[in-house]
């Protein structure tokens, strides 16, 4: 697949087929601002959703990024 014209959507493309990944990347055309925004836009259901979610650590300072799929909620404990 050719890398799609946004250079953070390379990237992206060029990491999955780095790990032997075929994925497909679209492109909203209206808000995705939530799980149910984008899984309403791609016809499936939220849970085929993956949202991705980042943190910073209290304790230490790290950045953490989750990948959650989207009919599910993070405890933060």
């Amino acid at each position: 697949m050719a890398a799609p014209s946004n250079s953070s959507m390379a990237r992206v493309q060029a990491a999955a087929d780095a790990a032997g990944l075929t994925i497909e990347i679209r492109r909203m055309d209206a808000s995705a601002r939530t799980a149910a925004d984008a899984a309403a836009a791609c016809g499936c259901a939220v849970g085929q959703i993956v949202k991705s979610l980042v943190f910073e650590r209290a304790d230490s300072g790290e950045i953490v990024l989750l990948l959650i799929a989207g009919d599910r909620q993070v405890d933060l404990d």
